[in-house]
């Protein structure tokens, strides 16, 4: 899969990397990516020498190893598969005015110290790589590996002088502290990053699903008081993670409902868009398979607003597991494969306010909310 994983559609001048700092700059990946890449390409885009960064591309490192298929023309290490990729983002790049990137290599089979097999088939991505990138107008940085990102691992140089260095703590690093202060974490790779929205105990959601069977039969509320009441919940969420399976069972009820959902799609343009991805991801862990599609999708859709490929794409796949007839999360599935920026679906966030509005309630930050 070739999405952008992190595609600001701006280049965020928050979050500030000069590139003379490499060390620096490597630590600062994983909060790029929101876990720690094992085995991956990451292209991130940058301009103004350094100053901004923008989208973060990522995928997975095919390296053909002691395996050179001489068969596809013989003039590259590179793997079918990486050609394609680095086709496929170099169109991207030049699709999103991206003017330069910078590539980094994390694999565990590197060595700065010793010419493998593996080293020279990165040494050849990264040739291919910077040809690609130039036929569409984009430019090649630099070039980074390691085997890891770790604190005082090694990084070296893939092109043009020679340089290595220790990098830094990835935990100290400023764009992982912003990370955790908006309210984000970091995880330790791909994997945990699933886990998050991976299902609960049976017990739970069997509980879950008798409660909403109860509620269900007791009759529904006002889609007034059944916003209020999910915005209550998620408004504990940072604070009180118990819930009871009453509770869950009532915001599955009212997200089940199109005009809440839809409603809810704007808390992810507000200040506490975190906990709300967050809290999403505690709900898709809980709820019965209908109803964890639909807060699974809830989760994706702030993750890509965010320009977060990966938690978007986790989201996505988890939802349409559940139900892959949910016609959000099929939408949201072909944007991101389509490398859809995260602009177009804050669109329909936005919307979300009037949405809002017709169920009689006003969300933080409504602009034509206030008397």
């Amino acid at each position: 899969m070739y999405t952008p994983t992190n595609s600001h559609d701006n280049f965020d001048s928050r979050h500030r990397v000069r590139l003379g700092h490499a060390s620096d700059l490597m630590a600062a990946v994983p909060a790029m990516l929101g876990f720690h890449p094992h085995r991956s390409m990451v292209l991130i885009a940058v301009k103004d020498g350094g100053a901004s960064v923008g989208p973060t591309m990522r995928h997975d490192l095919v390296l053909a190893g002691e395996h050179v298929d001489r068969r596809a023309g013989g003039h590259t290490r590179a793997t079918p598969e990486m050609l394609d990729v680095i086709g496929y983002l170099a169109g991207y790049c030049a699709t999103e005015n991206i003017p330069a990137v910078m590539a980094v290599f994390v694999d565990d089979r590197l060595d700065r110290t010793v010419r493998t097999p593996h080293l020279l088939d990165v040494e050849a991505l990264v040739i291919e790589l910077d040809a690609t990138l130039a036929s569409f107008g984009v430019q090649l940085s630099e070039a980074l590996a390691a085997s890891e990102i770790a604190d005082a691992a090694d990084w070296w140089s893939l092109r043009g002088p020679q340089r290595h260095g220790l990098i830094s703590d990835p935990s100290a690093s400023p764009m992982t502290v912003a990370r955790v202060l908006d309210g984000y974490s970091v995880r330790r790779s791909r994997c945990e990053l699933a886990e998050t929205v991976a299902p609960g105990p049976d017990a739970t959601v069997r509980a879950v699903a008798a409660e909403i069977s109860r509620l269900r039969r007791d009759g529904g509320r006002s889609r007034g008081d059944e916003l209020t009441s999910v915005l209550s919940y998620v408004a504990r969420g940072p604070y009180d993670t118990e819930l009871d399976p009453t509770d869950i069972a009532r915001i599955a009820l009212a997200i089940g409902h199109v005009q809440v959902r839809d409603a809810l799609l704007a808390l992810t343009l507000g200040d506490d868009a975190g906990f709300v991805e967050e809290f999403w991801a505690t709900m898709s862990r809980v709820l019965p398979k209908c109803e964890r599609a639909i807060a699974a999708t809830l989760l994706a859709f702030s993750a890509y607003v965010r320009g977060d490929g990966p938690m978007a794409r986790i989201a996505i796949d988890a939802a349409l597991e559940a139900d892959e007839t949910y016609s959000l999360a099929r939408l949201l599935d072909r944007s991101l494969s389509a490398g859809a920026g995260p602009e177009l679906v804050r669109e329909v966030a936005e919307s979300g306010f009037a949405c809002a509005r017709a169920c009689g309630v006003r969300l933080p930050g409504d602009p034509f909310g206030r008397r």
